[in-house]
């Protein structure tokens, strides 16, 4: 890994850890109740988006469910 991967893990790890309190429930976010979280709705939340690569998992460009709690619990 190079040092910008590094510090990218870093920093999505620390937003995570920083606005974890504060977020909202699943529903909230999931504007459009599709049942996931895509960047559109993720950016209505401060932080999420910043944290969004990382939290996705599966790396579908969507946050389910669990990965959302995964975040907001870790």
């Amino acid at each position: 890994m190079n040092i910008k991967t590094l510090c990218a893990i870093a920093l999505t790890t620390v937003s995570a850890t920083a606005f974890a309190v504060e977020m909202p429930d699943f529903q909230t976010v999931d504007i459009n109740a599709d049942g996931v979280i895509n960047l559109e709705e993720a950016k209505s939340v401060n932080g999420l988006e910043a944290a969004f690569i990382g939290a996705d998992i599966d790396k579908d460009g969507k946050l389910s469910e669990a990965e959302y709690e995964e975040l907001t619990h870790s």
